[in-house]
């Protein structure tokens, strides 16, 4: 993505019948999760907010537009 590009990233029809759909069963496991390991939101949240960081890490290029997010 052009650093100077002030588009927003939209998702494809591709994306959103085909890919989009697993973050809905990523959230429900992951309430399933909190129901089976008898965590706090919190943990699972703080799990979440962990990998983020790490993909935010990952892609610098992504961080530093992270307003057209």
């Amino acid at each position: 993505m052009d650093k100077n590009s002030i588009t927003r990233w939209e998702p494809t029809k591709l994306q959103i019948d085909n890919i989009i759909p697993a973050y809905t069963d990523f959230s429900k496991r992951c309430v399933a999760c909190i129901k089976e390991l008898e965590c706090t939101p919190k943990y699972i949240a703080d799990i979440l907010r962990d990998l983020a960081d790490a993909i935010m890490t990952s892609y610098p290029e992504v961080k530093d537009n992270s307003s057209n997010l």
